[in-house]
């Protein structure tokens, strides 16, 4: 059944083939849905309706190539592709290659395939055809396939069967099976459409973002172009020319001209040549053709509504869309933070990547409230009734679109880029960097803060503090006394924090009654425990003299190997618990939770999971998020990563290594009051006996609000399973997707809006979860990304800030979540930043290495208190280091050197 010629703009029906249509015109009457015509295809059709100028295109769909994936699906060659490990991949896509080959066009193709054909004869394309894949998975919001997928340009119309065939096959092929598996996608479920388009004979192609990707600033774009046909620049081939542009106006803000030293440019039969020599010295492209170029991609990326990476092509000096896929790796803000184009810019710090939280994720609307409740509660505690809205951009805290910025714009009336630098250096080497070199000028708030508010409440705040302030100078005065009266206080409080809720509680009050247990517990007993511990460290850094190394390198001994950290105990006693186990019972963690809640193992080992569930079962990864799960919410993922523990060997004994780093500051103290003199010596044993006693307070805080946060969680999550019950949720766990204001008393007949609102404060979490990866620290309120000045080092080396020392080799392992994968021991465990749920695989790793982290960040932390390396402050650290690579870690000197590439 032959479609009929198909000139050029005008219609051709869709062609069946048995199930469905199997050609149809891009931009016809029927529109192209993704599952029929691929991303490609179902893009170009919207563009070309929206008026865009498309050059003129079919789409063989992916009910035409139905019949070979059926064959495909019952070769041997396929089948055993399918069953074999990915490292086995490569060479099982050779045999199934040499099959696709040998396969038939069925009849009913050949005569789809016919019609086609006979119509680009009517079409007389001089320049021949382009034809190119069109995946249904193409050019999603996170997964734009670029170059993955074959296409074929200049291609004679004799030969376009051969280009088809050719397009099908690489959905097959090792580069898209590989590509799918690392973003996540169905590896094995192979289906593509193919788009046979007029091809042009352009002058000048390249590619136009509708947003700066190098920057992330929606007020610019982004255009690289070169002379002849685009694929060169698309493949990097070539040093094109590069423009960025105003997006408002399309004036040139900035750019460099490339050498464009060859240009892909159509061959006089069929296929492509390189041609040099066609004018490297002159930009590619006229300021009249960048301002068409602009107005173009502001209107595609208004089409789609979001930012857009195009194709585009100049020919007989006209402008035409050859391809138009979504920006896949942008930072959107909540619109209430985007300023106005041209409007003065704001500059947010997202504390959410350190400073206690350390979550690389969007958190949940539930979270969000919870952090804003906990944190009024403190501030309540400390000043008062004082009115601190949380959730407005132009505050000085605000917690929305799934993070929580500080606004510096206002800060840098109250302290310099210099000053923020330091104040940030403890948890955020490359942060400081960044802080450092800030443009005061373009950031600072228009209007001065006022510091007199602050003033008035100072008299107020001294007097609600002076608790603590008490017991920090007590802890100085008399150090063990101080510390018998913590730990006194801190059992009350865990009492408190952790006795059941009654029966009847709401919310609010639950959430009242806790908040003001935690602001209590962590300002009035864990900060002046921690303020003492952090303080004496930082005195006895200044005791060694400067110019004597001896007396540096000891010092530097008295910060390690100290008791009571309750992140580096949970780690020892999770690898105790692992040890207990033959490894054969750690293989299915979902089985052996099944063992240990029905009591089926040894009792020692039960009563020690018991007392481990009681101390750290409100711990795990994400633990700032209310949503994420804890310990005891999910046994079988501590279960997981106790079995990373299970093989270690005898050389990743956590508490072996912790027992040796504090006899040797038991050692160095001693050799320190040995060389220092009577002044140094009396200040020396006061310094190190607050030290001992209260340096591993530093996490106590944040512990006692994840005891609140578990009964908290608890409660909300039976508040989730009674909407479940009733069909107002499909799930109890749907509930973390609401806010605190969802589960207040509506009146009769409103709770079907609760779905709704689900979606509604989903949508832009949801959003980010597609869209960032790694979320940056520093950005303005036109999503402009400021970065730390690149730190340059030898060729094949990265430098950072070394937080733990040690010199280590081995295998790169790239983590973007603790469960993500296994750490084999030895690994070198390579993460955007960690919170403690990382701790168990800090044990089997032999070095660290983190792009956010300080000497006070949890990373550095564990990392010192188990002995091994640790670097942080390494930008763009996943583009840098991939898994496989073989890598030397110094954690002294802060260098991470690549010695084996593979």
């Amino acid at each position: 059944m032959d479609a009929h010629t198909a000139q050029p703009g005008t219609e051709a029906p869709a062609i069946a083939l048995e199930a469905g249509p199997c050609r149809m015109l891009v931009g016809g009457s029927h529109p192209l849905t993704r599952a029929l015509a691929g991303g490609k295809a179902h893009a170009l059709d919207l563009l070309a309706r929206a008026g865009f100028p498309v050059p003129a295109a079919m789409v063989l769909t992916t009910d035409f190539f139905a019949p070979w994936i059926a064959q495909v699906g019952a070769m041997p060659a396929w089948q055993a592709l399918t069953r074999a490990p990915q490292a086995e991949w490569e060479a099982h896509c050779a045999p199934v290659q040499a099959a696709l080959a040998a396969l038939d066009w069925t009849p009913a193709q050949s005569r789809v395939l016919d019609g086609l054909v006979r119509d680009c004869v009517a079409w007389g394309a001089e320049a021949g055809f382009a034809v190119r894949s069109s995946a249904p998975e193409e050019d999603l919001d996170n997964a734009s396939f670029a170059g993955v997928y074959r296409s074929c340009l200049g291609v004679a119309v004799q030969d376009i069967g051969q280009a088809v065939r050719a397009c099908f096959a690489s959905c097959l092929d090792l580069p898209v099976l590989a590509y799918k598996a690392a973003r996540g996608l169905p590896v094995f479920g192979p289906a593509i459409a193919v788009i046979v388009q007029r091809q042009l004979d352009s002058e000048v192609s390249g590619v136009g973002f509708s947003i700066n990707p190098l920057t992330n600033d929606h007020d610019e774009m982004l255009v690289s172009a070169n002379w002849g046909l685009g694929d060169a620049v698309v493949d990097g081939r070539v040093m094109a020319d590069q423009f960025v542009l105003d997006k408002a106006s399309g004036r040139v803000l900035g750019g460099s001209l490339g050498s464009k030293r060859i240009a892909s440019v159509l061959a006089p039969a069929t296929g492509t040549l390189e041609r040099s020599g066609c004018g490297s010295e002159a930009p590619c492209l006229a300021p009249a053709q960048l301002e068409a170029l602009a107005a173009m991609l502001a209107r595609i990326e208004s089409l789609f509504g979001r930012p857009m990476d195009v194709e585009f092509a100049f020919a007989v000096g006209t402008l035409h869309v050859l391809q138009a896929r979504p920006v896949s790796t942008w930072v959107p803000l909540p619109p209430a933070m985007l300023s106005a184009p041209g409007a003065p810019r704001t500059l947010y710090l997202d504390i959410a990547l350190a400073k206690g939280m350390t979550i690389n994720a969007p958190v949940s609307p539930m979270g969000q409230d919870w952090l804003r409740h906990t944190i009024a509660c403190m501030v309540a505690h400390c000043a008062g009734a004082v009115a601190l809205p949380l959730d407005r951009a132009d505050g000085w805290l605000s917690i929305q679109g799934g993070r929580m910025y500080l606004n510096l714009s206002r800060m840098l009336w109250l302290a310099t880029p210099r000053q923020l630098a330091r104040s940030n250096a403890p948890t955020d080497a490359l942060l400081a960097r960044t802080l450092a070199t800030i443009d005061v000028a373009r950031y600072r708030a228009p209007q001065r803060a006022s510091a007199l508010p602050l003033l008035r409440l100072l008299p107020r705040m001294l007097w609600r503090l002076r608790r603590p302030l008490w017991r920090s100078l007590q802890a100085f005065a008399a150090p063990q006394h101080a510390h018998r009266l913590y730990r006194q206080r801190e059992c009350r409080a865990k009492t408190m924090l952790s006795a059941p809720v009654e029966a009847g509680t709401s919310l609010p009050a639950l959430q009242e009654r806790l908040g003001a247990i935690v602001a209590e517990t962590v300002i009035d007993i864990a900060m002046p425990a921690m303020v003492a511990g952090l303080g004496a460290a930082g005195a006895l850094n200044r005791l060694a003299r400067k110019d004597c190394a001896v007396e540096q390198r000891l010092v530097a001994q008295l910060g390690r190997g100290m008791s009571g950290n309750l992140v580096v105990d949970m780690g020892i006693a999770m690898y105790r618990l692992a040890r207990m186990l033959p490894p054969a019972d750690l293989a299915d963690p979902g089985v052996l939770a099944q063992r240990i809640a029905r009591a089926e193992l040894p009792t020692s080992f039960l009563d020690a999971w018991q007392r481990f569930m009681a101390t750290y079962g409100c711990r795990g990864p994400g633990e700032m998020d209310l949503a994420h799960p804890s310990y005891r919410d999910d046994p079988a993922m501590l279960l997981r990563q106790m079995s990373f523990m299970a093989a270690a060997p005898a050389g990743h004994d956590p508490e072996a290594a912790h027992r040796q780093l504090a006899g040797e500051r038991e050692a160095a103290y001693r050799a320190l009051l040995a060389r220092f003199g009577p002044l140094r010596r009396l200040l020396l044993k006061r310094l190190y006996a607050m030290s001992s006693l209260f340096a591993g307070t530093r996490d106590t805080p944040k512990h006692f609000n994840l005891l609140a946060r578990q009964r908290l969680r608890e409660h909300v999550l039976a508040k989730g399973a009674e909407l479940a019950a009733t069909g107002r949720l499909d799930n109890a766990q749907d509930v973390f997707g609401l806010a605190y204001a969802d589960l207040e008393p509506e009146p009769a007949g409103a709770g079907a809006c609760l779905r709704a609102r689900l979606r509604e404060r989903g949508a832009f979490l949801d959003l980010l979860a597609r869209q960032v990866r790694t979320f940056p620290a520093l950005l303005d309120s036109r999503g402009r990304i400021l970065r730390a000045p690149p730190c340059t080092g030898a060729a094949g080396q990265l430098r950072g800030t070394g937080l733990s020392p040690g010199v280590v080799r081995g295998r790169v392992k790239c983590l973007r979540t603790a469960h993500e994968k296994a750490v084999a021991p030895g690994d070198i465990l390579v993460a955007f930043t960690t919170d403690p749920g990382w701790t168990p695989l800090f044990i089997s790793a032999g070095a660290i290495v983190l792009e956010v982290g300080g000497v006070l960040q949890h990373g550095a932390l564990v990392a010192r208190e188990l002995n091994k390396p640790c670097v942080a402050g390494i930008g763009d650290v996943f583009a840098r280091l991939c898994d496989g690579q073989l890598v030397e870690v110094d954690g002294e000197h802060g260098t991470v050197t690549i010695v084996d590439p593979a």
